[in-house]
């Protein structure tokens, strides 16, 4: 283990969205975006997970993770893999350290407040391969290619979009006059209801994870 993680477990505990290497990037009624990095030898501070929460990796790379008063373990992070944690039972405490020269990159997608006030058993999720679906969130996963350059929908709940790997994408909603472009590892925000299309711009092939909470 290396000497920067040996720090005190009597330590203060902060919930997540105060850790200094879990940046909150987005807020609003519903969600809140926090991108956590950490990489270089670095450690982060013990924090808890207690909010309902999407999460995705964007690195690959082995780091050390201690949950509070257990034993360091090490982890495996996989580009690309979303799961989600509802922490009904209570939430989880830890930190996390990476060696010199690696990086870890993820997103925490707390679920503040659910969009659908009541439950529809009309709904029925976008027609697209999935991670995960909850009661709180679904993970839909996108490649966009030469051949499928641009899906569209419209009518959805608010969605997270996070950029995994591949060429530049432009996501659109003409109604809101948003155009956000999303390079590798970038996140974007799509608005409820409105129609919305997202596109690539060249390149041969671009993968995302849309978040889409109910």
């Amino acid at each position: 283990m290396f000497s920067c993680i040996e720090r005190s477990v009597g330590q203060k505990i902060v919930p997540v969205r105060e850790e200094p290497r879990h940046v909150p990037v987005l807020t609003n009624k519903y969600i809140r975006v926090i991108s956590a990095e950490i990489g270089d030898g670095d450690t982060s501070l013990f924090h808890i997970h207690e909010t309902p929460s999407a999460f995705i990796f964007l690195t690959d790379v082995t780091y050390d993770n201690q949950v509070l008063n257990t034993p360091w373990q090490k982890m495996d992070s996989k580009k690309g893999y979303a799961w989600y944690a509802s922490y009904q039972t209570g939430g989880v405490t830890h930190r996390v350290g990476v060696a010199h020269n690696l990086r870890l990159h993820a997103y925490d997608i707390e679920l503040l407040s659910k969009y659908a006030i009541t439950e529809n058993p009309a709904w029925e999720r976008l027609p697209y391969d999935t991670a995960f679906v909850s009661d709180r969130c679904v993970a839909y996963k996108i490649e966009l290619t030469n051949e499928n350059p641009t899906i569209q929908f419209s009518g959805r709940g608010p969605i997270i979009a996070i950029m995994v790997s591949g060429e530049e994408v432009t996501i659109t909603q003409p109604e809101t006059r948003v155009k956000t472009g999303l390079e590798e590892e970038d996140y974007g925000y799509i608005r409820p209801v409105y129609p919305c299309t997202i596109k690539i711009n060249g390149g041969d092939k671009a993968n995302l994870v849309l978040f889409e909470i109910r």
